[in-house]
């Protein structure tokens, strides 16, 4: 009997709504917290317009307290973070993103005494709210890999990372929405999420969206409720030794269901001791959607939908062009109807390696 996922239809329910609560949780930029950098900075009120240009009114954040959240003299979220001395370090100036590290500048905290402190400064300056917002939320990802004390290379190899989630940003989308949801949905529901994640592409140029050990598994979306699919003649060809699958399911808008924002809150909820793969995700979500993702993380999916279709195939059976083609020729793509291909059964799944299980869902 095809896979279809029925016994996992209460697995989702709690699934969703734990990203509610999860989404509240997380925002928040540790557990020694219950406050986020956004609440914080709504807080804060922009210094009076005669103020020094380079000033900057700011609230400690708790837990961090070298560290601050504030606005500079333009009302712009900037993060202040604290450590000792180091080389220079070239600022960094992108369309909504400036970065200066390890130098003097003057704070205005909301409850103290106005002073100058050692400070990397990073600014988001964009007028967007919900790009605003974004910068906040990675923001705390950067701040607990950086921890409480960090060295000033600390924040520079970290606040890199910011600074190519915003480079990518200010690109074109890469791929669409719905694909990036079937991937994501599908590490959301794995059995192991953390292992999903890591064997996620990091780049769009990678033929199979997962990759580990002996196991590559693509991910196909249909907004059409058709299991017809953009594939490669690579893709349908797997390496020698290695098991091929491709995950099949329907991605439908749905006012009523889960957005891409809850969605990736839960599975960050799920990487919460791992911020590098947490970072991970912000990274590749941001290359995938580019300019358009402070809006598109506001779209609605129908998640029943999703898990009720999702069904497995060997990319091996799948119908592709696989015989007869010269050497000379790469890069075959075409659409391949799977509506006459036997999906895999439950049996077949559960015999597949320990490492094809745990991208499999729960």
């Amino acid at each position: 009997m095809p896979w279809s996922l029925r016994t996992c239809l209460s697995s989702l329910s709690g699934f969703r709504d734990d990203s509610k609560l999860i989404g509240s949780r997380r925002t928040s930029v540790s557990s020694m917290t219950d406050v986020s950098l956004a609440e914080l900075l709504a807080s804060i009120e922009p210094l009076a317009h005669d103020a020094e240009v380079e000033a900057f009114s700011v609230r400690p954040i708790q837990g961090f307290e070298r560290h601050y959240v504030g606005r500079n003299a333009a009302g712009q979220p900037s993060l202040l973070l604290g450590s000792g001395p180091g080389v220079f370090h070239v600022p960094v100036r992108l369309a909504m993103l400036e970065a200066r590290f390890g130098s003097r500048h003057r704070i205005h905290p909301v409850d103290g005494e106005q002073r100058e402190e050692l400070l990397s400064v990073i600014t988001c300056t964009s007028q967007d709210p919900q790009a605003q917002t974004y910068f906040l939320h990675v923001g705390e990802t950067i701040l607990r890999i950086i921890g409480p004390n960090p060295s000033l290379n600390d924040i520079v190899q970290a606040v890199q990372r910011l600074i190519e989630v915003f480079r990518r940003l200010a690109r074109p989308a890469s791929r669409s929405l719905n694909g990036l949801l079937g991937e994501l949905f599908l590490i959301g529901v794995s059995r192991n999420v953390k292992a999903s994640v890591e064997a996620w592409r990091s780049l769009d140029v990678d033929r199979f969206d997962f990759s580990v050990g002996d196991v590559r598994l693509d991910v196909k979306s249909s907004a059409e409720r058709l299991r017809i699919h953009h594939l490669s003649a690579e893709q349908c060809k797997p390496p020698a030794g290695t098991v091929g699958l491709l995950a099949s399911l329907f991605i439908e808008s749905s006012g009523g269901g889960q957005s891409l924002r809850e969605l990736v809150a839960a599975i960050e909820a799920a990487l919460a001791d791992r911020d590098d793969l947490i970072l991970k995700v912000q990274e590749t979500i941001a290359g995938s959607l580019g300019e358009s993702l402070p809006t598109a993380m506001g779209a609605r999916y129908d998640d029943r939908l999703a898990l009720a279709s999702l069904l497995f195939y060997d990319l091996a059976a799948v119908p592709a062009i696989r015989d007869g083609v010269p050497s000379e020729v790469s890069q075959i793509h075409f659409r391949s109807d799977l509506s006459r291909t036997e999906s895999l059964s439950e049996t077949a799944l559960r015999l597949m390696p320990e490492t094809a299980r745990q991208l499999l869902p729960r």
